[in-house]
């Protein structure tokens, strides 16, 4: 299988060295090797970046430019390969990160300091609100966020899941009755954000469906009170409402229909390579977060999660791609 880098190294070599028979020697090759590889890397690319004369190789201006940047990458792996062994050893630096306060900030502070515990010698710097933080302007390392991504020039990890449930006191369900689909939910006192809509899996990815309530809030905390007080259904992060749906305070609609899984993403800035420091937190947020759905009746993944929401150990994951 042929790699990118094929014939770089040779093609720098040559550059840096002027000649193929220096390059050869450099590289402990032979001249023909050399030659041939970088022959195939011009047929590679379509272009011819050296040359040749009996006496001399020179660049053409295409290879000019291309010499540039591999010495450019070659710059950065070397220095992101020093980072990385000495991040390995003795993890250190600064951490800025973001969080959206609409729900409990509970559930990821608690993620992010066990990865503080586990590297002392990390700085973090966590910021909660519900704006858009600007991660270039204000310093930010990276920012959590859930749902659709809006700025297309960052780069972002999934880290897994955020799954919602419809949940209600035990008295709204007792004088309303449960919801039997979505067409039913005109029949029933919805809690919301000021937006008025609730989303839920379809085939296309989410439906985004308008419902009725006289409790609206942009906080999931005022959404939480409100339904555990009897104003109407709701619909929250399962792991936002853990403890209540455990003590009966509130109860899940358990139909499929129901529910709507959101990706969560670990947001930063363009870049290569990422920070040693950033790489370490992003692995550790995909160790921690749900891998699947969640569900409240899958007592043995709800009773992980409580260990893990305690600081224990964490749910089965997934790696960040």
């Amino acid at each position: 299988m042929i790699s990118i880098w094929d014939g770089i190294e040779e093609y720098i070599s040559v550059v840096e060295t002027g000649s193929f028979t220096a390059a050869a020697d450099q590289l402990g090759a032979s001249k023909s090797f050399v030659s041939k590889r970088v022959s195939e890397l011009e047929t590679r690319l379509g272009v011819q970046l050296l040359k040749r004369t009996t006496r001399q190789v020179s660049m053409t201006a295409i290879g000019e430019r291309f010499y540039a940047s591999c010495r450019d990458m070659r710059r950065s792996l070397a220095s992101a390969s020093h980072e990385a062994a000495q991040m390995q050893q003795t993890p250190t630096g600064k951490l800025k990160v973001s969080l959206n306060d609409t729900f409990d900030v509970n559930f990821i502070s608690a993620v992010i300091a066990d990865f503080a515990c586990q590297y002392p010698g990390v700085g973090i710097e966590v910021h909660a609100g519900s704006r858009e933080v600007d991660l270039i302007g204000e310093d930010f390392d990276v920012a959590i966020r859930y749902g659709d991504l809006i700025d297309s020039s960052l780069r972002a990890a999934r880290i897994g899941y955020l799954s919602f449930c419809m949940c209600a006191s035990p008295a709204y369900l007792a004088e309303h009755g449960t919801p039997k689909g979505i067409a039913d939910l005109k029949n029933h006192i919805c809690l919301s954000d000021l937006s008025g809509h609730w989303w839920f899996n379809s085939t296309d990815g989410a439906e985004k469906v308008r419902v009725n309530g006289r409790w609206k809030s942009n906080k999931g905390a005022a959404l939480r009170v409100a339904a555990v007080r009897g104003l109407g259904l709701a619909q929250l992060p399962i792991a936002f409402v853990r403890s209540e749906l455990a003590s009966g305070a509130l109860v899940a609609v358990e139909d499929e229909w129901s529910y709507y899984d959101r990706e969560a993403w670990a947001i930063f800035a363009p870049g290569t390579p990422v920070p040693a420091t950033l790489r370490l937190l992003l692995d550790f947020l995909s160790s921690r977060f749900a891998r699947t759905q969640l569900r409240p009746w899958m007592q043995t993944s709800l009773a992980e999660l409580d260990v893990f929401l305690a600081g224990g150990s964490s749910l089965e994951m997934e790696k960040v791609s």
